[in-house]
């Protein structure tokens, strides 16, 4: 079990009349799929937080769970990203907090942190920082490091020329979004079996809104994946930009998709030459697998 920080203290808001007029109605979503003994932990942290919530629990297995929450049931075959996390549209809530059943929140103020950045009108996503778990190999601690600094930022379209694809960069494990905007969108866009967030992200992004990152807001997420999930991952990634290309279309007016992940395999090889050289022959391996993944039509 990991060890729970609560040395943060509450933060504050700017404007409390904003807090206590908009910010009471959080709802979590959760899909779940046979989680371990681990979970418990989620959900006793998710319990502890400082800002009042309820919890649905989607589940596509046969998760024996008990708690004060609601829990719906789905037959596993019809789980899909995005129409599964849709369900959220059927509940009325000022902000919806999608997460992953193995993100563990770091205190108890992970959702006030995240509240926060709803202070600005044009904010529609919130996502939080992810901590990599003590057994996380170093190409993971890297990725973890790399995509959740510590530092803030708020991107909006003006970013794109600079950050290129990572403008719409956002994670369906910890992410809060404007309740109202969501439903006006009709949510996700159906049938997406992956990048649901980062779709998301892009079409609010040049609808002139805003993404925040809030390193403040913190959970521990991170898996070691072996080479047949990361192909499996990557393949159906490939897949989503080869029938969203839009995207990509959008990108290229201000710079090359493909330079973010080139950039990323080298900073990861340099990174592991100076603190576990042992892991750059996996490194490669790795990530030449995403690349053919990603470009593989099979």
């Amino acid at each position: 079990m990991m060890p729970i920080s609560e040395t943060a203290s509450s933060p504050t808001f700017k404007n409390k009349s904003l807090w206590n007029e908009r910010f009471m109605r959080v709802q979590i979503i959760i899909p779940i799929l046979n989680p371990d003994n681990a979970f418990t932990t989620v959900l006793e942290m998710l319990s502890r937080q400082t800002v009042p919530n309820n919890i649905l629990l989607i589940d596509s297995g046969d998760s024996q769970i008990t708690g004060q929450f609601e829990k719906r049931s789905i037959e596993r075959g019809t789980f899909n990203h995005a129409n599964t996390r849709n369900i959220a549209l059927e509940y009325t809530a000022d902000l919806y907090l999608f997460m992953t059943q193995d993100a563990l929140p770091y205190d108890s103020h992970l959702l006030t942190n995240l509240c926060k950045a709803f202070e600005d009108p044009d904010v529609v996503v919130a996502y939080a920082r992810q901590l990599p778990y003590p057994y996380a190999d170093p190409i993971e601690v890297f990725a973890r490091h790399t995509n959740y600094p510590e530092h803030s930022c708020i991107k909006t379209k003006d970013d794109i020329a600079k950050m290129g694809i990572k403008t719409f960069f956002a994670s369906d494990s910890c992410a809060m979004y404007r309740g109202e905007y969501f439903r006006n969108v009709a949510g996700f866009t159906k049938n997406l079996h992956t990048n649901e967030d980062m779709d998301f992200c892009a079409r609010a992004i040049l609808d002139h809104k805003k993404i925040a990152y809030v390193p403040d807001a913190k959970v521990y997420h991170s898996h070691n994946l072996s080479y047949t999930e990361l192909w499996k991952r990557y393949r159906m990634i490939g897949e989503y930009f080869r029938n969203q290309s839009w995207i990509l279309t959008e990108i290229s007016k201000y710079r090359s998709a493909e330079t973010t992940g080139m950039a990323h395999a080298i900073n990861e090889i340099k990174f592991l030459f100076k603190t576990a050289p042992s892991y750059i022959p996996e490194s490669i391996l790795k990530s030449l697998i995403k690349f053919i993944a990603f470009k593989s039509p099979f």
